[in-house]
């Protein structure tokens, strides 16, 4: 499998792994994600990741394009850091 395909497919199961946790069962959801890690044919944990961050950066992307930002990764990292103030200790 090419990096292109594995990037891609890596997404979609992050894709896949935020659409059941906004189902709001998180014990489901967990149990999903477990299952789907320790499928012998599934992704690898770190292939997960790296979906999830692929996935945050579009998102991220798109919430700077919605607010007309001129520069995407630097309007995504101000909202990343402003977010990260202001979450509870």
């Amino acid at each position: 499998m090419s990096d292109t395909n594995r990037i891609t497919a890596s997404t979609r199961v992050a894709i896949e792994f935020l659409t059941v946790w906004l189902e709001w069962d998180r014990e489901s959801a967990t149990e999903h994600i477990y299952r789907v890690l320790k499928d012998p044919d599934g992704p690898t944990a770190d292939m997960a990741i790296v979906g999830l961050l692929n996935l945050s950066m579009l998102l991220a992307f798109e919430m700077a394009k919605a607010q007309g930002a001129e520069d995407l990764q630097e309007r995504a990292r101000k909202y990343l850091s402003n977010l990260s103030a202001q979450l509870p200790e």
